[in-house]
């Protein structure tokens, strides 16, 4: 029995240690020569969405076609852009002034038409936003806003995770409670929820760690020092190890971590400054910025 017993261990470390992701290839995307920054690549990994070094305006990169196409200039519009339903249409934040205020609205632009609508008017609380399939769901001054912008009605509603005073909260079933899984005596930033919804990733600011844990809080498991941190399926994250000298960046290189924290594996060296990527659905393609607003798009493979 107890043979048995340790066998069974030591498959499922092999298990646990089997998964890896392979570089199948990297590529320099050539844009107009103008900068372009923080790209996100879209559900289907067909195109990218670049912005600029400020984060305004949006542009689209069609990666069969090469063509790039400006979709707005607005303010900030580069903050979290997000894509609904199919990836036909973008959701994007757009900030103003009033005094010295800032205020942020959200607004969502369809590809194939052009149109733009506002979905959530300037506001001084835009704390959270995601989408589920074609539907927006925003939570403005801790209370959950929805758009439906295509598609069907949610059957149910995701948990939708938020950043109020630094602080880490979480709005399920129309609820908002804070969450903090590592304390109050911490900031927090980037969370998002796994496509599956079964977990949430973060980065612990004072600590420069990303982290993972179930969807109500319980159990946050370290993935070491990751920025931006985001999903790449539900088995793997991926963010930017960069370091400064208080003045401009020196050194930034792209990793890949299991979600269980126990795969580290750097995809980029330290040839160039490698910052800020993102991931398709799928986890085959990553594409990331350099500090010269260089665009690349890797191929990726993983293994379970």
């Amino acid at each position: 029995m107890r043979k048995t017993f340790l066998g069974v261990l030591v498959f499922m470390s092999q298990l646990i240690f089997a998964q890896g992701i392979e570089v199948i290839s990297t590529q320099a995307l050539k844009l107009d020569g103008q900068g372009a920054f923080l790209p996100k690549i879209s559900p289907k990994g067909d195109y990218i969405l670049v912005t600029g070094d400020d984060m305004s305006g949006l542009r689209k990169f069609d990666l069969a076609t090469g063509e790039l196409s400006t979709i707005t200039n607005d303010r900030s519009a580069g903050f979290n852009a997000q894509f609904a339903g199919d990836g036909s249409m973008i959701v994007y934040r757009t900030s103003e002034y009033k005094g010295r205020l800032r205020y942020s609205s959200l607004k969502s632009l369809d590809l194939k038409t052009g149109e733009t609508k506002q979905l959530i008017k300037p506001t001084r609380n835009l704390e959270g936003v995601s989408v589920e399939g074609g539907t927006v769901l925003a939570v403005n001054n801790g209370k959950l806003v929805t758009k439906r912008l295509s598609g069907e009605r949610l059957k149910t509603v995701p948990a939708i995770p938020s950043i109020k005073n630094s602080q880490l909260y979480i709005t399920v079933n129309g609820k908002t409670r804070q969450l903090s899984p590592n304390g109050t005596n911490v900031g927090y930033l980037w969370p998002s929820v796994s496509p599956d919804g079964s977990k949430l990733l973060y980065y612990v600011i004072d600590e420069a760690k990303a982290y993972v844990c179930n969807i109500d809080g319980s159990n946050p498991v370290s993935l070491g020092t990751l920025r931006a941190p985001v999903w790449m399926g539900n088995d793997w994250v991926v963010g930017m190890v960069d370091y400064d000298n208080g003045e401009v960046v020196t050194y930034s290189q792209i990793f890949a971590v299991t979600a269980q924290g126990t795969n580290r594996t750097a995809l980029t060296d330290q040839s160039q400054i490698c910052m800020y990527p993102s991931a398709s659905d799928d986890a085959s393609k990553i594409v990331y910025t350099t500090q010269n607003g260089e665009i690349y798009l890797m191929k990726v493979a993983t293994s379970k």
